[in-house]
């Protein structure tokens, strides 16, 4: 069995593995869970799909810091959540996509503060980034929920984004 990242109230995070292909393919093929996530990428086709699950895979085991698998207590899969990586701007970026069946819940909201959290505890880091489209409120919504504050405006990945910031005196 893996070993556990975190564990929040309702939810446990777990490294992906390289058989999780059916898992992410499944969340990642509903139109409405990428609407958001990847304008182009609505439904996310089996090749990106497969390419994210061995960039998830390779980055937890290089570095520690990754997208993971989201589970109920229970054990059932309700999504992905991580930190990653990225540029413009450079900076770990929180992110996370749920199935539909978990929307609603309070979960994005509960693991973006327990991610937040477990960040600042484990690196160094100065700050964590976390954006959605700017048409996305209620993911916007869970970003300030965790602690996030408004940072700046801009176009990313062909639609118009609102990033957020969280500095570590702010979570500490």
């Amino acid at each position: 069995m893996t070993e556990d990242i975190l564990t929040s109230e309702r939810l446990r995070i777990v490294p992906f593995e390289d058989a999780d292909f059916p898992l992410l393919f499944e969340l990642h093929s509903d139109p409405e869970v990428n609407r958001y996530l990847s304008p182009g990428l609505v439904p996310m086709e089996a090749a990106e799909v497969e390419r994210r699950l061995q960039g998830y895979v390779f980055e937890h085991r290089r570095s520690g810091l990754s997208k993971w698998k989201v589970l109920t207590r229970e054990g059932d899969f309700i999504g992905r959540a991580g930190v990653t990586w990225m540029t413009e701007p450079d900076g770990y970026e929180l992110g996370y996509s749920l199935k539909r069946a978990a929307w609603g819940k309070g979960y994005a909201s509960e693991i973006a503060t327990a991610l937040t959290g477990w960040f600042f505890e484990r690196t160094d880091n100065r700050y964590l980034i976390a954006f959605a489209c700017s048409e996305h409120e209620k993911s916007l919504k869970v970003m300030r929920n965790a602690g996030f504050s408004h940072w700046f405006d801009r176009e990313r990945h062909g639609a118009p984004c609102t990033f957020y910031r969280i500095e570590r005196n702010e979570a500490f």
